[in-house]
């Protein structure tokens, strides 16, 4: 006999976080588009255009260190 509350808890927490980019910010709704398709998540303070990472339902600023140094001499 299966347990449906675990089995729910187990779907949700078997789901691999994914890379996107941010397409539309509407309120509290992020809509990221990813390999599979677009997915709306909940966050706060992204932009059009800007990478994410999206784990269990929140998305995160994916931060980019390659931007090219500039030095003087």
């Amino acid at each position: 006999m299966s347990q449906p509350v675990h089995d729910m808890q187990r779907l949700i927490a078997s789901q691999r976080p994914f890379a996107g980019r941010v397409v539309g910010v509407t309120g509290g709704t992020v809509r990221v588009a990813t390999a599979q398709g677009v997915v709306e998540v909940s966050g706060s303070g992204l932009a059009v255009g800007d990478r994410v990472v999206v784990r269990n339902g929140k998305v995160d600023k994916i931060r980019q260190n390659d931007a090219a140094n500039i030095l003087f001499v």
